[in-house]
């Protein structure tokens, strides 16, 4: 049914243009000479003195205007015809235009306009370059390679729009064509295997654990500084992964000569011989002792691992990064696969813990056992529980932290000054609440040298609430383990983040295995001739990684192992599939549908006879003079990975006339919008675009529900809303500390996970605007101070926020902060990027030389100090179109949330209407401006899908189907992306 539609809308669209072009040429005259007569006066009298040839404010230019129905003359008729009909020009100390004579100019542009919508464009088809973004996914779809290659190439253009996928930015240069053949090279370096040989892959396993190492060597070993762990404390083997298929194990070299070895940490300049896994493995715990918190030890050894506090989140006294990085588990070696996929693989658990409250808990229900220096204590337990442990001294503690070995569990908690004490001048410490069994009766408690011990309080939680709650609330957050990699200095590490932090979600061991190409990291440079002991190490680094300043229960490492590279099959899948077995691999045929099979994959369509026969040729002729199959091969790989069928999305035409898209063209146009490279097996099978049409809201639906469409998302949101200024705006770390650049990171993914929501749920579009719902992580939540209502980790989740300051898009740090200089909201920069990226009205680039906002008088508001500026020579234009969408947003401060403050957001909008505060001001949008934000967002939405500016009648499409179609309906998301896609602009060329 609804392919009929879209066929029967694209017939009408087609058949009206062309009854309307049969009277085209007469309109067209008659309005020419009306124009003449009576606009082009009109324009002389009232506008050409500031936007002609020596003036052109606000970079307007009418001299040069006309009847025509190009593109450029429809939208300055269009801006011209605006300002006339609401009387905003001329300006009020002007002469003004009578108001019949207004409204004829008025009404002769409008026919203009009118004629202009109706007339048809020549559409001639396109060619446009895929994006750096664009190619590496390809590379990665194509070959399977994860390497991040691309990075040698420039940044692409970007239009006036924010996009970097428009056509006319994306150029070709001479540089450019011999880094996609640099780049081409290496990938297919990475792809081509020796089938012959085996594959070699490396692998070595840590195991830790109190004194698991019974034969721990006798070298004094200290790379790291002071390690919190003894070389008792892990064992360190090689293995052989499991595979299904053969391979040789590359072994590990354990004998070493250094000229400049160690002995401790002291250099010795003397030829030295080391033999042993321990000399190019070095396992260690850093951090402090205390650390993590201050809650305690930040690591401790057990029996079945090592288990690590969350490293601090804290940020202090104005510092730019969180306190930390303590505690770290710290593996340096000295070899590592030098490319391809490194895997590494942790076995941990979330630690039995026990929760750290801040007030001692002692009612009728609490039972007292008496300490004796550091002895232990049976506990008298009726029933499994919950209990808080509060210890009691008779004087200042020994030492400033108490251990407590509770059964087989181990817990530690810091105890500073100042301490709470009772009437007897005891000193009274809440311990832990901490769930108890029958296997937890022995209890010892240490601190020092336990001379000042008094007494141990036992309370069951459930007589009171508030800590059960806060208990429950504790076992339910789960503890994400980070890795990086990165390589040691003579002044620390410089690592990078593994792959994702993984939730460590059960109290039993299971593994977590990280993923990533060796190349995206740092690799030790050293030359040959250093035979230094210390040089040339690569650095493995292990961490509890916060979310927020809640505590988490620890995590337990049980072992860890690093296997590279890492393959999942052999050969490759995406090797495999182009080169498919046959018993005749060397002969012509073999190498013509291999090549075919390959090209197809990489233009995204089926071959023509020509493009067929120069790549057989490319082959044909190198394996002549080279006998080289594998080589020759690879030559015309190359030529198809440097080609423009494989570098541009084209559509061919046949004729100036619109025409229908093939079903390969609509295939391509389809997955470089919604997944942001090429299509899938499924899209490139229908060889008729009428039964993709047919299937065409299927298969949307399945694309938006796709992994692959958050690359979509990834880069639109991020280029329409102009999220790079939060990544560069310098943020005062003196007034926002909690502004850190891991609380900005999780940040700046929020715009994209609540839009990506409110499109995979087909949610109204006035939840741009406000909602009563964010999409956050544990992280986020946490920056809102809605750290409460957060369980998630990580992972972004709709969460209700029944806060009158939050919601939609216009409240998002990641968005008002970059509108923001680090240290003072700027209602001028949020006013601007509203008025251009949300009602797609942007005002004019101001003139050169326009002065900044004075900051001399620093007693005046910022709505005082805007004015003073408004009122200078050339400002007052501009900021009639900025200032009334900014000044609302001054309730929110440079670190994107609410002012504690009283602040005056009140504006009289440019359509007269006064608001007092935000939240009236986002009222007033959703009730009077939704179909103006709607237009914005599908205007801004067609112009990415199609990687183009869009033309006047397109844009007048936009306004008026767009708003027939979907307005009755609330604007649903989804459906705005199906609209476009069923619309002529996207579905013809």
């Amino acid at each position: 049914m609804q392919s009929s539609i879209i066929c029967f809308s694209l017939f009408l669209f087609a058949l009206i243009s062309e009854c309307l072009s049969n009277s085209h040429e007469e309109l067209a005259e008659n309005n020419k000479l009306l124009f003449k007569t009576k606009v082009l006066p009109f324009l002389n009298s009232y506008c050409i003195k500031c936007h002609g040839e020596k003036k052109m404010k606000s970079g307007v230019r009418l001299d040069l205007i006309d009847s025509g129905t190009d593109n450029k003359n429809l939208l300055l008729l269009q801006h011209s015809f605006d300002q006339i009909s609401d009387r905003a020009m001329p300006p009020e100390d002007e002469d003004q235009p009578s108001d019949e004579a207004v409204k004829s100019v008025a009404n002769i542009i409008n026919d203009i306009l009118t004629l202009g919508k109706s007339k048809q464009r020549p559409k001639n088809g396109s060619a446009r370059r895929i994006t750096v973004q664009q190619y590496q996914n390809l590379l990665e779809d194509l070959l399977g390679t994860k390497d991040q290659l691309t990075s040698i190439l420039p940044n692409d253009g970007m239009s006036v729009d924010g996009f970097t996928n428009n056509k006319e930015s994306l150029h070709l240069t001479p540089q450019l064509i011999e880094n996609y053949f640099d780049i081409a090279n290496k990938a297919l370096d990475l792809y081509f295997i020796d089938d012959k040989k085996l594959p070699e892959i490396q692998s070595f396993r840590i195991d830790l654990g109190k004194e698991i190492n019974k034969t721990p060597t006798t070298d004094k070993i200290q790379l790291n500084g002071p390690s919190l762990l003894s070389v008792k404390d892990y064992f360190i083997y090689e293995t052989i992964p499991r595979k299904d298929f053969s391979f040789n194990s590359l072994k590990l070299t354990k004998t070493y000569d250094f000229q400049e070895g160690y002995n401790g940490n002291a250099t010795v300049r003397e030829w030295k011989n080391f033999q042993g896994l321990h000399h190019s493995i070095f396992v260690g715990m850093i951090g402090r002792f205390t650390g993590g918190y201050n809650y305690g030890r930040s690591s401790i050894i057990l029996t079945e691992g090592i288990a690590i506090r969350p490293r601090s989140p804290e940020s202090k006294g104005g510092k730019k990064e969180p306190r930390g990085p303590s505690p770290t588990l710290s593996i340096l070696t000295r070899e590592l696969p030098k490319k391809g996929l490194l895997k590494i693989s942790v076995d941990a658990a979330r630690y039995n813990d026990a929760f750290q409250p801040k007030n001692i808990l002692n009612n009728k229900e609490s039972k007292t056992f008496k300490i004796e220096n550091n002895s232990e204590i049976e506990l008298n337990i009726n029933n499994n529980g919950v209990f808080q442990i509060d210890v009691i001294f008779d004087g200042p503690p020994s030492d400033d932290v108490i251990i407590a070995n509770v059964g087989k569990r181990t817990f530690s908690r810091r105890i500073k000054p100042p301490y709470i004490k009772n009437n007897d001048s005891k000193v009274l410490i809440p311990l832990m609440v901490v769930e108890l069994n029958e296997e937890d009766k022995i209890i010892t408690i240490i601190n020092g040298n336990g001379g000042n011990f008094n007494s141990l309080v036992l309370t069951p939680v459930s007589s009171n609430k508030k800590t059960a709650n806060e208990f429950q609330s504790f076992k339910r957050r789960n503890p994400y383990i980070s890795a990086h990699l990165g390589v040691r200095t003579d002044v620390g590490a410089r690592l990078s983040q593994f792959d994702k932090p993984k939730e460590v979600n059960s109290t039993e061991f299971k593994r977590y295995s990280f993923f990533a190409p060796v190349s995206s990291f740092p690799l030790p440079y050293t030359e040959n001739t250093n035979v230094n002991y210390l040089a040339g190490l690569h650095e493995l680094a292990f961490r509890s990684e916060p979310t927020d300043d809640r505590q988490i229960p620890r995590i337990v490492i049980k072992s860890l192992e690093i296997e590279g590279p890492f393959l999942e099959n052999w050969p490759p899948k995406e090797y495999s599939k182009i080169f498919f077995s046959s018993h005749h691999k060397k002969n012509a045929s073999y190498a013509r549908k291999i090549i075919n099979r390959f090209a197809e994959y990489a233009f995204r369509r089926p071959l023509t006879n020509n493009e067929e026969e120069l790549l057989f040729n490319v082959w044909n002729d190198e394996f002549k003079l080279t006998n080289d199959f594998r080589s020759s091969i690879k030559s015309a790989f190359l030529v198809i990975l440097t080609s423009p069928q494989f570098l541009f999305i084209t559509e061919e035409s046949k004729s100036p006339a619109a025409e229908p898209l093939s079903a390969f063209e609509l295939a391509n146009k389809l997955s470089f919008f919604l997944w942001n490279s090429g299509p899938d097996e499924k899209l490139i099978s229908y060889d008729d675009s009428s039964k993709l049409v047919l299937s065409i809201q299927d298969e949307v639906n399945r694309m938006i529900h796709d992994p692959r469409f958050g690359r979509f998302m990834n880069e639109f949101v991020y280029q329409w809303l102009d999220l790079e200024k939060f990544e560069l705006v310098n943020t005062d770390h003196s007034k926002y500390p909690k502004l850190n650049s891991e609380t900005k990171r999780e940040l700046m993914k929020e715009p994209i996970h609540f839009i990506t929501h409110l499109i995979r749920s087909n949610l109204n579009l006035s939840n741009l605007i406000d909602s009563d719902f964010i999409v956050a992580n544990d992280v986020v939540a946490g920056y809102y101070g809605l750290g409460n209502l957060s369980e998630n980790g990580y992972e972004f989740k709709s969460i209700k926020h029944k806060s009158n300051y939050l919601g939609g898009i216009l409240t998002q740090p990641a968005i008002l902060s970059g509108l923001s200089d680090g240290s003072k909201s700027n209602p001028i920069k949020r006013g601007a990027w509203f008025a251009k990226k949300i009602i797609a009205d942007p005002p004019k680039p101001p003139p050169p030389n326009v002065p900044e906002i004075s900051d001399n008088n620093k007693s005046l508001s910022m709505r005082e100090q805007l004015e003073l500026h408004r009122n200078q020579n050339g400002c007052m234009e501009c900021h009639k179109k900025i200032d009334p969408w900014g000044l609302p947003f001054e309730e929110y401060d440079a670190g994107g949330l609410h002012k504690n403050q009283k602040v005056d957001s009140s504006s009289e909008l440019i359509d007269g209407i006064k608001v007092k505060d935000f939240r009236s001001f986002k009222k007033h949008l959703i009730d009077n401006y939704i179909d103006d934000i709607a237009h914005s967002f599908l205007k801004h939405l067609s112009t990415y899908a199609v990687g183009r500016d869009l033309e006047y009648i397109e844009i007048e499409y936009l306004k008026s189907e767009g708003t027939k179609q979907l307005s009755p309906q609330g604007y649903p998301l989804k459906d705005c992306i199906n609209f476009i896609i069923n619309s002529p602009i996207f579905m013809e060329k």
